[in-house]
């Protein structure tokens, strides 16, 4: 099973991602920590690098599938704020024969760009900007998550939808 996180910057993703993966349990694959592992003095990434290291990602999440088929992999990589991203990770998931489980985070504005840090300094939240909020919404099948509530709630809110979707699934 592979279970994705999505949503705006600063909403709770990788939060999200490192409960979940506790809790199911399971292996998380996060390219933000795979950029300051393999890159450290890289301060922003350009879209080539973020690609690059995604791809890393779906070539680690493939391989522990493949050979322990019953893993459930926790993919903190991309937001999904785009269409074509969702539709690649639902065609590698069913490539691969395995379920996929969308989470979609969210939080209001004002929580995620305190989140981001910057609201503490008086600085918008540059990924807040209008390229970010006309995101493509991502599309149903999916779990939205409120990440405003207590992270416990989250989690348990999230497993017993993985739970709902996975019934209606194979019945």
């Amino acid at each position: 099973m592979i279970v994705a996180l999505g949503g705006l910057p600063s909403t709770g993703k990788s939060t999200l991602a490192r409960a979940l993966a506790e809790a199911l349990p399971g292996i998380l694959l996060d390219t933000a920590a795979l950029r300051k592992l393999l890159l450290p003095n890289l301060v922003e990434a350009p879209s080539e690098v973020n690609d690059w290291l995604y791809e890393g990602v779906l070539k680690a999440a493939s391989w522990n599938l493949d050979t322990a088929p019953g893993t459930t992999i926790v993919l903190d990589g991309r937001p999904l704020t785009r269409h074509r991203d969702v539709l690649s990770l639902r065609r590698f998931a069913s490539t691969l024969g395995h379920a996929l489980h969308i989470v979609e985070c969210v939080c209001p504005n004002e929580v995620a760009s305190a989140r981001g840090g910057s609201a503490a300094a008086g600085i918008a939240n540059p990924f807040l900007s209008i390229g970010y909020i006309e995101a493509d919404p991502i599309p149903e099948p999916k779990i939205m998550v409120n990440t405003c509530q207590p992270l416990e709630q989250c989690v348990s809110a999230t497993l017993d939808a993985m739970s709902v979707l996975s019934e209606h699934a194979s019945g």
